[in-house]
């Protein structure tokens, strides 16, 4: 009998150790959002519901475009807001590489095109979105 609550005791100390550790390297492998010096870009428009899912469509199709043909390299995800607003958020790997992002994007007639067609489905002109920056520190 003794010898099964050793093993029992035993199972326990190592189910616990086992968890924690688990938990410990779930939590180690959460990284920040971005890295010091880094540029988090948010763009928020408003869009009536009925539109907002071909307003995404859009917006992935933009990022596209842009995977495929910006020389600066960055990341962008589409998505909807907790208010209801359509945008997007990017990641830029320095304030010199987003302004050099943006300017690529006002010369470029094909993304600026496609940025407006976003804004008009939304009854919105390019000017209406809500575009902030956080350089990560």
């Amino acid at each position: 009998m003794n010898r099964f609550k050793s093993i029992g005791w035993l199972l326990t100390a190592f189910v616990t150790i086992l968890s924690g550790s688990t938990l410990a390297a779930h939590h180690e492998a959460l990284q920040p959002v971005a890295k010091p010096g880094q540029v988090i870009v948010t763009y928020r428009g408003e869009c009536p519901s009925e539109a907002i899912d071909k307003a995404i469509t859009l917006i992935k199709e933009t990022i596209a475009y842009e995977r495929k043909n910006s020389p600066i390299l960055y990341s962008s995800s589409p998505g909807v807001w907790s208010d209801g607003r359509i945008g997007a958020v990017d990641l830029h790997e320095s304030a010199e590489a987003m302004e050099k992002a943006f300017a690529w994007q006002m010369a470029d007639e094909k993304w600026s095109t496609m940025y407006a067609a976003i804004a008009s489905h939304c009854g919105l002109t390019v000017e209406d979105f809500e575009v902030s920056s956080l350089v990560a520190r």
